[in-house]
């Protein structure tokens, strides 16, 4: 989080700044393709986190969608992030709520059954356009 290349989406309370109801910490990296000499740039979600009495009120999709916008601006190819298997709940949201799906090098897209399960995580993502 305390890299020179992150950058952060903070969102406070209207009546008091000092409370912050969510952030969201990104950053522009290339990732890999399954095509040896492609690299994609993406904007990167690390980490976005919603204080539990903002959830439900469309400030995690507003911050995701900030992000695509950003990305979009930059002329990134993709927008990108890590979700773990075991976190339902995340998975929903970006998949049913903002059109992500699964990336072409993440372990369930791109590995075998058997070694897919193996990993705790997938990688999804959604085209900047």
């Amino acid at each position: 989080m305390l890299a020179p290349q992150a950058r952060y989406l903070i969102a406070r309370s209207a009546t008091d700044p000092n409370d912050i109801q969510g952030f969201l910490h990104f950053q522009m990296v290339q990732e890999e393709t399954m095509d040896d000499d492609i690299m994609a740039n993406c904007a990167y979600c690390y980490e976005i986190q919603i204080a539990e009495s903002a959830r439900g009120q469309g400030l995690g999709e507003y911050m995701m969608n900030l992000l695509s916008q950003i990305g979009m601006y930059w002329k990134m190819d993709k927008v990108m992030l890590t979700v773990f298997k075991a976190n339902e709940g995340a998975f929903r949201f970006y998949i049913k709520k903002l059109g992500f799906k699964l990336d072409e090098i993440s372990p369930g897209a791109c590995l075998p059954l058997y070694k897919a399960r193996k990993f705790d995580y997938e990688l999804l993502s959604k085209p900047c356009i």
